[in-house]
């Protein structure tokens, strides 16, 4: 289930996953969504580890901007999952 962390400008909105459990370790997803003319640009990355899963329409300039949000924001993001997992 996807959690809403941020609806930032330009309707760009970022959910995260609960703690998701695999293979021994744990991960959460976080997504990235903008709507478009078109439809979406969606990008979705993995923590703790910043891993990019996939990134469809985001420019270069805006992957980064996403990065550096997700990067100053993981430690609340985490937080929020976590407490999400114990619901």
């Amino acid at each position: 289930m996807l959690y809403l962390y941020a609806d930032l400008p330009h309707e760009l909105t970022v959910t995260y996953t609960q703690v998701l459990k695999e293979h021994n370790s744990k991960k959460i997803l976080v997504h990235f969504e903008q709507p478009t003319d078109y439809g979406f640009k969606e990008a979705r990355y993995s923590l703790p580890n910043f891993k990019e899963l996939y990134n469809y329409n985001f420019t270069k300039s805006e992957t980064l901007r996403n990065l550096e949000f997700l990067k100053q924001n993981a430690e609340s993001i985490i937080k929020h999952s976590e407490r999400k997992s114990r619901e």
